[in-house]
C-alpha cells in the first residue's frame, strides 16, 4: 500500500529494490525524469505532475463508500512475554564476538580495525573508517592488496602500506592512483557470539540510565507506544485496501501514469547500466517484475492518489501551515532529523501527502465497524 506511512515507503521500498542489492547511488545527472540510453525504448517524457487538488476528480474516480467499513483490530496491549522478547531482541543488537590479541593475523581471520587512506599525504573521501570488521583475504570486496595487507600484522600495532586503485575503479578521481593506508588491527574476532546482560552498567554505558530497572520502565513505555502505532497502522492498511479494491477508476490521467512510469523506468535503466546489464534483465532479476507489470504498478499508484485526493475534497481535509510544521517536526523527531532536513530529503509534497492520508484514515476509522481482538 503506497499511502501507508508514505515516509517509510519513500525510504524503505525504494531502497529495498536497490540498496539491498548493493546498487550504487545515482548522481544528479541520473535522477529520474531524464531519458536514458541503453535499455528498451522509453515513452515520451511528461515532466509536470498531475494537479490532483486543482482538478475535478469526479470524472476520473468513483470512490467506494468509506462509511461502515468492517475491520478487525488486534489488541494493542503489550504482554510481558512480548516485552521480554523485545528486550532480548535489543540485547541481540549489542551482541559481540570474543576477541584475540595474543597472535598475529592469519589469512582468513576476521579483524576489528581502523584505517585511513591518504593521497599525496592528504586524506581522501571515503578512505577512512574506524572500528570496522574485515576479512584478511583476497576477494573480500576491497581493492586488491588492501585486505591482504592485514595478514601477519600484530593486533594493536599501527602499520602502513601502499596500494593502487584499479584502472576501472568507479571513482574516476582514484582510478589507477597509488595511495597510502595507515591501519591498526585492534583484535582478531573469534567464533563465539557473546550476548550482554541488562545490567546497570550496560544501560548506563549505552543508554544513559542510572540502573536497569529505570531503563526497563522507560523502554516498556516506548515499546507500548510502538505497538499501539503498529496496530493502528495495520488497521488503517486494511481499511485502505478495502477502499482501493472497492473504488473504480473511470479514466486514468494517462500523462501522470506515464510520468511515474518514466521515472521508475529511467531509474532502473540507470541501475542496469551501472551493473553492466540491460533494463529488462535488471527489473526481472532485482525488482521481480516485467515491464508490463511495472506499468500496471504505476497505474495502481495513480489510482491510490486519485482516491486519496478525492477523499481530501469530499471530507474537506485541509492542512494549515502550523499543522504542516507540527507534523513535519513529529516525523523529523521519529527519524532523528531536523525538520529542515526532513523536508529537504523527502520534499514538502510527500510530507503533505502523508498528513492528508493520516487525516483521511482517522475519519474513515471513526466511521468504521471495528471488532477488537
Amino acid at each position: 500500500m503506497k499511502k501507508q506511512l508514505i515516509l517509510i515507503i519513500a525510504a524503505v521500498l525504494a531502497l529495498s529494490s536497490c540498496a539491498n542489492n548493493d546498487l550504487p547511488p545515482l548522481t544528479e545527472a541520473d535522477q529520474p525524469g531524464s531519458i536514458l540510453n541503453g535499455g528498451a525504448d522509453i515513452v515520451e517524457s511528461f515532466d509536470t505532475p498531475f494537479d490532483y487538488l486543482s482538478t475535478d476528480l469526479s470524472s476520473y474516480i468513483k470512490v467506494a463508500d468509506y462509511k461502515g467499513l468492517e475491520v478487525t483490530k488486534e489488541s494493542d496491549v503489550l504482554t510481558d512475554e512480548e516485552f521480554e522478547y523485545e528486550i532480548g531482541y535489543l540485547l541481540e543488537n549489542y551482541a559481540y564476538y570474543n576477541e584475540y590479541t595474543d597472535r598475529n593475523v592469519e589469512e582468513g581471520d576476521t579483524v576489528r580495525a581502523d584505517y585511513a587512506g591518504y593521497r599525496d599525504g592528504v586524506a581522501f573521501d571515503g578512505g577512512t573508517a574506524t572500528d570496522v570488521t574485515l576479512t584478511a583475504a583476497s576477494d573480500t570486496g576491497y581493492i586488491p592488496g588492501f585486505a591482504e595487507a592485514f595478514i601477519g600484522q600484530t593486533p594493536g600495532q599501527e602499520f602502513s602500506f601502499n596500494v593502487t586503485f584499479p584502472e576501472d575503479y568507479g571513482n574516476t578521481d582514484l582510478a589507477g592512483v597509488e595511495v597510502t593506508f595507515v591501519c591498526t588491527a585492534h583484535a582478531i574476532l573469534g567464533d563465539e557470539l557473546i550476548y550482554p546482560e541488562l545490567t546497570d552498567e550496560f544501560v548506563s554505558e549505552n543508554f544513559g540510565y542510572s540502573n536497569a530497572e529505570e531503563f526497563r520502565i522507560a523502554y516498556r513505555a516506548s515499546v507500548e507506544e510502538e505497538k499501539k502505532n503498529y496496530v493502528e497502522s495495520a488497521m488503517y492498511s486494511d481499511l485502505w485496501m478495502q477502499l482501493v479494491e472497492g473504488s473504480e477508476v473511470l479514466v486514468y490521467p494517462e500523462t501522470e501514469v506515464l510520468r511515474i512510469y518514466n521515472e521508475q523506468r529511467s531509474m532502473y535503466n540507470q541501475y542496469a547500466i551501472s551493473l553492466g546489464t540491460d533494463y529488462e534483465t535488471f527489473i526481472s532479476s532485482y525488482i521481480g517484475v516485467t515491464d508490463e507489470e511495472l506499468l500496471e504498478e504505476c497505474r495502481t499508484y495513480v489510482k491510490e492518489d486519485l482516491i486519496m485526493y478525492q477523499l481530501v475534497k469530499e471530507l474537506g481535509v485541509e492542512i494549515t501551515d502550523e499543522e504542516f510544521m507540527e507534523s513535519a517536526a513529529y516525523f523529523a523527531q521519529s527519524y532523528d532529523m531536523t525538520t529542515e532536513e526532513l523536508v529537504a530529503y523527502y520534499g514538502e509534497s510527500t510530507i503533505r501527502a502523508t498528513i492528508y492520508w493520516q487525516e483521511i484514515m482517522e475519519i474513515v476509522a471513526a466511521d468504521a465497524v471495528i471488532t477488537e481482538q
